[in-house]
């Protein structure tokens, strides 16, 4: 994939209300996808949102395995990695569609750039869904 060179000395600024998430840190950032939270700037209704989705996400938590838990078809590991699988093919369609913006919109070089390596990265992370899929097809639905 090409990696972008910076057009300008220092980076722009990132937007205060989307959060640098650290992989480690996933849980707290479980309930709504930063490509949702990204519309709600006003600072105050986007932190009462992410405040009410964690705590939706623990009391949740804390109800786990009891009773009204879900009684899943296939083991705990095969669903999370098919919803993790879902995910990563909302991620790629979001970034297809950055992607595509370069085509369908008038763009500064920079932008244009990134536009390009979104849609790059979306291809790449097509090629790691299809290998999480076939996968899951190659070892069945087996617990």
């Amino acid at each position: 994939m090409p990696e972008l060179t910076a057009e300008s000395s220092s980076p722009p600024p990132q937007p205060t209300f989307i959060p640098s998430i650290h992989p480690d840190a996933w849980e707290e950032y479980a309930v709504f996808r930063e490509s949702f939270l990204m519309y709600f700037t006003a600072p105050g209704l986007n932190t009462a949102l992410r405040q009410g989705a964690e705590s939706f996400f623990s009391l949740l938590l804390e109800h786990s395995g009891g009773e009204g838990w879900p009684d899943w078809q296939e083991s705990p590991t095969r669903t999370e990695l098919r919803a993790a699988l879902a995910d990563l093919r909302h991620l790629i369609g979001f970034l297809a569609s950055i992607g595509q913006e370069r085509h369908v919109s008038s763009l500064s070089p920079v932008d244009a750039k990134l536009s390009k390596f979104a849609g790059d990265a979306a291809r790449v992370l097509n090629q790691i869904a299809k290998g999480i899929d076939r996968r899951l097809l190659k070892t069945g639905a087996a617990s």
